[in-house]
């Protein structure tokens, strides 16, 4: 029994192989008709790695510690970043045009205004200038001089001759543009007596003492210019003038001196004051400058004489109130 019983125990795993390798035959024969392909499986005994799983040395296994990478570094095996694209440009918008107004509303009734009434000038733009002047003359200056040079002048005073007196101008012209005025003048003076005695006490030889001054006087007739600021109203007047001026002088004696030149030139401001639309006046301070060419001087019975001297410069000045009177006025 023994004997039997070690048999079927000796068969038994023999029969087991058998069995394994006729099963193992049948599993790869349909495999056998099929063409060799390499065989990639891991080898007998090795680990599967799971699927899904990175590829060999990517990581470092679980268990090892690994410092992550520096600032700038790329981490081993990590795909390099992409490159920056440039930001697109900004878009800009444009406002869309307003939508069109509708047309505003005829009104029933629209109120205009009378046109304002036409400027009044009191003053004519063109008219026939005509008025006078009177007022009083101060002489002063050389009326001759005995020596001169640039810087010098010694002569015969003209106050000294004769001083202030009245004096009257009449004045005609044409007004032209409202403003402006061309006009032709005359003015004449009379003086005083000569702040110097010794005229009237030595004179001159043969007559010696020439006696009292009987009389003294100054002409000055001339052309002249004047501009109003305002003409309508109230305004400043410039007035200048070109003329040839006189001096006549007699005494008790019958001596007589006689004074002229031309070229005295005048200037003078004040106001014109429009009273009406014909007449206006005029307060003047004027200026004027000039020399006696010519020099004579009569003794009783005898011609006239020219005077040794040579011209000595004079002048002027004139405070006057003058009223002008505009006829044929345009509009």
């Amino acid at each position: 029994m023994s004997t039997n019983g070690s048999a079927i125990g000796r068969t038994l795993p023999r029969l087991g192989i058998a069995l394994v390798f006729f099963g193992t035959l049948l599993q790869f024969a349909p495999a056998a008709a099929q063409p060799l392909t390499p065989n990639t499986a891991p080898p007998a005994g090795s680990a599967t790695p799971p699927a899904g799983s990175a590829a060999p040395g990517a990581a470092p296994p679980p268990y090892m510690y690994q410092e992550p990478p520096a600032t700038g570094e790329q981490a081993p095996g990590a795909q390099p970043p992409p490159t920056p694209q440039p930001a697109p440009p900004p878009r800009y918008y444009r406002r869309p045009p307003p939508p069109p107004y509708p047309p505003p509303a005829y009104p029933g009734y629209v109120y205009e205004p009378p046109p304002p009434p036409p400027m009044f000038h009191r003053a004519p733009y063109n008219a026939l200038w005509l008025g006078a002047r009177v007022g009083a003359l101060f002489p002063f200056g050389n009326a001759y001089a005995i020596y001169s040079d640039p810087y010098y002048e010694y002569g015969e005073s003209w106050s000294g001759l004769a001083s202030s007196g009245p004096a009257v101008e009449g004045d005609l012209g044409v007004r032209f543009a409202r403003r402006f005025i061309i006009y032709g003048f005359w003015e004449h003076a009379w003086l005083g007596t000569g702040n110097d005695p010794s005229w009237r006490t030595v004179g001159s030889p043969p007559v010696g003492p020439f006696g009292d001054q009987t009389s003294a006087t100054t002409d000055y007739p001339g052309l002249g210019f004047r501009w109003s600021s305002r003409p309508d109203y109230t305004g400043l007047v410039i007035d200048v003038g070109l003329g040839y001026r006189w001096f006549r002088e007699t005494w008790s004696s019958g001596t007589k001196m006689e004074l002229q030149g031309f070229g005295e030139f005048r200037f003078g401001f004040g106001a014109d004051i429009r009273m009406n639309r014909m007449l206006s006046i005029s307060p003047l301070l004027m200026f004027s400058s000039g020399s006696f060419t010519d020099r004579e001087i009569t003794f009783p019975g005898s011609g006239p004489l020219p005077i040794d001297s040579v011209p000595g410069s004079h002048g002027t000045v004139t405070l006057s109130i003058g009223g002008h009177v505009d006829f044929a006025p345009s509009p």
